[in-house]
């Protein structure tokens, strides 16, 4: 597996020669020199942030190559323990983004339910007197909605063929997945489902990742891929969106260059990606259950979200850093489903993973029938690299915490109810 160094680009040109310069103001994009990044700036300073968390305003600067500027820090896979593992941390890769006084990059804190709303890098962490506190001014939320409304081709379907939620039209409940007699029926036997079993759960509790390859098999994962490509042949992927809806205005592009489309497995010609999805389910609702459960058995999974069936077609498209669940809204596991054939590490694309705590990075490759799990909130800060040649499919599902998911739903309508009541003179 790639170490992570070599997909240091320069943000203006994307040369991965010479000796690139990091912004010093937010340590997250390259240069090859002051001339690129000035080139560079009208579109990178909407998401150039300060390590405080503020959006730069002032002028471009380029830092030393100081601490892993240059080709140096050649990273090291990490050992692991006998159990197999189908994924690696990247030792070194952090010591090649250090600032040239020798400091990490700051890790985020683990978010938790507040009774404030939360934004993305504004804490989350306990303080004095172990109240919470926001930073000012916070981050904007780089996150996937999962509130929106019903897609197009959900909004098609006969009420009859839909399970949504009646707490919200975007979720569905967990517990209305197959057994494991439909599931055998359906060629999943049940010591494959053990198995991995097995390994989400020993894998998140140790790791805060599980990558399982092979997950369903080349003949179905073929299946899958033709429905995703009928979907983008038939013109129903719109362009992905963030939380923070200001900021994605402003920099329409470059925060995620993805094209998505919201699927529940009962449109015409889905049926392939509700079969996964339905494994899925099933897989996450016995592991938060299980003898062993560990950290899972603090949640109890009860919603989840329509399938995302997202593609990065090539041309750099990227997602920045960000995680999942910035703001306490439920969502508390994310599975990634890869469908990307023949992949090369020059097609791009690959999912790096900061995960709290942890001196190394993952550097999670998106290939065919790769299934991937992990936590949701600020533990894994994740981006999606520049897919550089060929189209990216990836489906993701993510799994809600009931207590928190209702938490969330109070404080939102509380701030809803508050900032409409009308003003008296």
């Amino acid at each position: 597996m790639s170490n992570g160094v070599n997909f240091r680009v320069c943000a203006h040109c994307h040369s991965r020669d010479g000796e690139l310069r990091m912004c010093s103001r937010c340590k997250n994009a390259w240069y090859c020199n002051k001339d690129h990044q000035m080139q560079h700036w009208q579109q990178h300073k909407q998401v150039c942030k300060s390590r405080n968390g503020a959006i730069h305003k002032g002028g471009s600067s380029v830092g030393g190559g100081g601490g892993g500027g240059g080709r140096g820090a050649e990273g090291k896979k990490a050992k692991w323990p006998s159990h197999k593992t189908n994924f690696s941390f990247d030792d070194g890769l952090l010591d090649s983004l250090t600032t040239k006084t020798g400091e990490r990059p700051q890790q985020q804190q683990p978010c938790t339910s507040q009774e404030n709303l939360q934004f993305q890098g504004s804490g989350g962490g306990r303080h004095g007197g172990g109240r919470y506190r926001r930073r000012s001014p916070p981050e904007p939320d780089l996150s996937t909605p999962i509130d929106s409304s019903i897609s197009s081709l959900e909004a098609s379907l006969p009420s009859s063929q839909s399970h949504r939620s009646s707490k919200t039209s975007a979720l569905f409940d967990v517990r209305d997945g197959a057994d494991s007699q439909t599931l055998e029926e359906g060629g999943f036997n049940e010591e494959w489902f053990a198995g991995i079993l097995e390994s989400i759960v020993r894998d998140l509790n140790q790791y805060g990742v599980c990558v399982i390859d092979d997950f369903l098999g080349a003949e179905r994962a073929d299946h899958i891929l033709n429905e995703v490509k009928a979907l983008e042949s038939h013109g129903a992927l719109e362009a992905g969106q963030v939380v923070s809806r200001q900021v994605q205005d402003q920099a329409r592009g470059m925060i995620r260059g993805d094209q998505i489309a919201w699927v529940t497995g009962g449109e015409p010609h889905c049926s392939c990606i509700g079969q996964l999805v339905t494994v899925v389910d099933s897989l996450v609702a016995k592991a938060n259950k299980h003898q062993d459960a560990g950290m899972l058995a603090n949640y109890n999974i009860t919603w989840r979200t329509r399938a995302m069936v997202a593609c990065y077609p090539g041309r750099d498209t990227h997602y920045v850093k960000h995680v999942d669940n910035p703001n306490g809204d439920g969502r508390c596991i994310t599975a990634i489903y890869y469908l990307n054939r023949d992949w090369s590490e020059d097609d791009g694309g690959v999912l790096r993973i900061y995960p709290e705590g942890k001196d190394q990075v993952a550097s999670i490759e998106p290939l065919f029938d790769r299934m991937l799990f992990f936590w949701s909130d600020r533990r894994n800060p994740h981006e999606v690299l520049p897919a550089k040649i060929t189209s990216r499919y990836a489906i993701t599902v993510w799994y809600l915490d009931q207590k928190e998911r209702n938490e969330y739903l109070a404080r939102l309508a509380h701030h809803q109810m508050t900032t409409t009541q009308p003003t008296h003179a």
